[in-house]
């Protein structure tokens, strides 16, 4: 019994620090996180730009967006604000920003349920034959474990799953 009771008692003991130590990490992390990264393509400004900008496509290349909801578009049919509902569940709505054809497209995270806001610039850069992408996250994540899960999954992972996306794509041309 005794055995029983050191375990039990050491176990708890165990769960609440790492659990504490989780929370550590997220409220000692910066809320603000900023980074870029590009790569060469071989691909046209305007391929890239399409696959890039097809909102309602998301569904259909990216297995954690489950659905799209389009709240607002412009006259052309251009979605300028969407609701992305991820496979964890909850929401993250859009907006966009700044479009320059084959150029430059900004989006920015406008309201989650993950307490996370921010944007994401991805520029095109004609370098023939081919073209440089970047991508440019600037974000920010006020919940202190979502934050300590960031941390842990790293912070540039989405930025860093976004470029494989679309590296993955335009691979092989």
């Amino acid at each position: 019994m005794k055995r029983i009771l050191l375990f039990a008692f050491g176990t708890s003991f165990l769960l609440i620090g790492l659990v504490v130590l989780f929370l550590a990490v997220g409220y000692f992390q910066d809320p603000k996180f900023q980074k870029e990264t590009s790569e060469w393509l071989k691909a046209e400004p305007e391929d890239i730009w399409n696959y890039i900008t097809d909102i309602n496509d998301l569904p259909n290349r990216r297995k954690e967006v489950v659905a799209i909801k389009i709240l607002e578009t412009r006259q052309d049919g251009t979605p300028t604000k969407w609701m992305e509902t991820p496979d964890m569940g909850g929401f993250m709505i859009f907006e966009l920003r700044e479009s320059i054809p084959n150029r430059k497209w900004k989006i920015e995270l406008i309201d989650a349920s993950i307490k996370m806001r921010g944007s994401w610039t991805y520029i095109l850069e004609p370098k023939i034959p081919g073209t440089v992408v970047t991508i440019i996250e600037d974000s920010e994540i006020t919940s202190i474990p979502v934050r300590g899960a960031s941390v842990l999954a790293g912070r540039d992972a989405t930025l860093l799953k976004e470029m494989e996306f679309i590296r993955n794509r335009f691979s092989g041309r």
